[in-house]
């Protein structure tokens, strides 16, 4: 037996090793069931998700397994709906695009229960909803035709979208669902490692700049898959956003701090942080204006009703059944979906700022459909 080898110990990793093959099989099962779901739901006029069962699954996998669970289920959905961004539009659908009705992209996170709730309740067409960066690919690609988007990602593409007026996903101080985790102070995590979550590119990013700037500390960053207790396995600081992030916030582990992301930036900058805007391809603008405005006057109608009635969305299946009701409240009542001239101003410090890191092009701004802020 060799030094370190404790006995039993190859059998069953040699096990462990099985169980993974099996489950590598049935995930491309899986993935090849869904496929041919969605195609006969596409081909029927229908949306490629359905909010309802993923819904379904959010709370099975939840059940099981805690918040990891959450992330867990988000991270098979995505890899079951194929591979992002591939199914660019065909010339036959772009020939038929001017007569069929724009389709709406959500997170279905729950920083979008309050509009998901609105949308429902106004009778709109269901939403196509995915993780973040889902619904970025999906919205690049020209699956869906609006859809909220990450800072970050619409800033490196800025020349291809335009923002909506008056509506994103923020906070003026805290925002409890993008959060730094350490088990010490931020200077402690001085020449250390950083665990960004593989989902949180704008909390990602703005948590580089707050470490650097703010607290002027130097670290070693590393992208991971967004399970908390893995991340900071080797690692004294990990970032999360969403729905995982949010159940780490409500039900803090023993000896964890919690930084908010939010509330760091106003604390630095006075300003609020803008974490996602909403946005359309500039080429579906050119091509369908009246549409798009009718889409936008959808949403901002869709996020006031959400936001006048959030003791119902939190009670509604909206609100995803991953947090009890008063949870979820507490949590939109913090949630900023406003895009006014401080939003703004939010927005453009933070692109100089990531312009100065190398993360977006210098000259990223943000532009709105119909010329207006």
């Amino acid at each position: 037996m060799s030094v370190g080898t404790e006995p039993g110990t190859t059998p069953a990793r040699s096990r462990i090793d099985d169980l993974d093959t099996q489950l590598i099989a049935l995930l491309h099962e899986r993935r090849r069931i869904s496929a041919g779901i969605q195609r006969d739901r596409l081909a029927n006029g229908g949306v490629r998700t359905d909010m309802a069962r993923e819904r379904e699954i959010f709370r099975r996998y939840r059940s099981a397994f805690g918040s990891a669970g959450a992330v867990l289920s988000s991270t098979v959905l995505e890899i079951c709906r194929g591979r992002l961004g591939a199914e660019r539009e065909r010339p036959e659908v772009e020939a038929e695009s001017a007569t069929r009705p724009l389709r709406l992209g959500v997170f279905s996170f729950a920083n979008c229960a309050a509009v998901r709730w609105g949308l429902a309740a106004t009778g709109s067409p269901e939403p196509v909803t995915g993780t973040p960066e889902a619904v970025a690919a999906a919205l690049l690609a020209g699956e869906v035709d609006v859809a909220p988007i990450s800072l970050v990602e619409y800033l490196r593409h800025h020349r291809e979208l335009l923002a909506l007026p008056g509506l994103a996903i923020g906070s003026d101080g805290p925002v409890m669902s993008c959060q730094l985790f350490t088990r010490g102070p931020l200077a402690g995590l001085a020449g250390g490692r950083v665990a960004l979550g593989s989902s949180s590119r704008t909390a990602a990013l703005l948590a580089k700049v707050l470490l650097t700037e703010w607290v002027g500390v130097e670290a070693e960053y590393r992208v991971e898959p967004p399970v908390l207790a893995d991340m900071l396995r080797q690692a004294g600081g990990a970032v999360l956003i969403g729905d995982a992030a949010l159940a780490e916030t409500l039900h803090p582990r023993p000896g964890l701090r919690v930084h908010d992301l939010g509330a760091l930036w106003r604390e630095w900058t006075g300003l609020p942080m803008v974490f996602a805007v909403w946005a359309v391809r500039r080429t579906t603008a050119a091509r369908r204006p009246d549409d798009v405005r009718a889409a936008h006057a959808t949403l901002l109608d869709a996020a006031g009703r959400g936001g006048r009635h959030l003791a119902e969305v939190a009670g509604s299946p909206a609100g995803d059944g991953l947090f009890d009701r008063d949870e979820l409240a507490r949590y939109l009542g913090v949630l900023d979906h406003s895009l006014g001239e401080r939003q703004v101003a939010g927005i453009r410090h933070f692109a100089k700022l990531a312009a100065r890191h190398g993360d977006v092009a210098e000259d990223a701004d943000i532009t709105f459909f119909g010329g207006d802020a």
